[in-house]
């Protein structure tokens, strides 16, 4: 299945690796991982790679059907716990634990 750029992107993000990262994974440049992010062509075999890779990962691309687009399925063990809120509004205090 040709996965569109945007799952590549949202895969991406759903399991936490960085461009650095994946790029090394699939075999291409960090700058061809955000061409492709950014939604600028790139060519067949990298967008290939780049797809591999994620799926070497775990991240499972399922195909458009029943009036929905296709869409991403990832492994829970890359599901990471939300980092602790490190920005604070001006006015706004949030207390830590000690």
């Amino acid at each position: 299945m040709k996965v569109p750029y945007q799952l590549l992107r949202a895969a991406r993000a759903a399991i936490d690796i960085t461009h650095v990262d994946l790029a090394r994974e699939a075999g291409v440049s960090k700058r061809t991982l955000v061409r492709i992010e950014a939604l600028q062509g790139v060519s067949e075999a990298s967008r290939e790679r780049v797809q591999s890779a994620l799926e070497a990962r775990g991240v499972m691309f399922l195909p458009a059907g029943e009036g929905f687009g296709p869409g991403i399925r990832v492994p829970d063990k890359m599901l990471t716990a939300p980092a602790e809120r490190r920005y604070q509004p001006p006015g706004k205090r949030i207390d830590r634990k000690p």
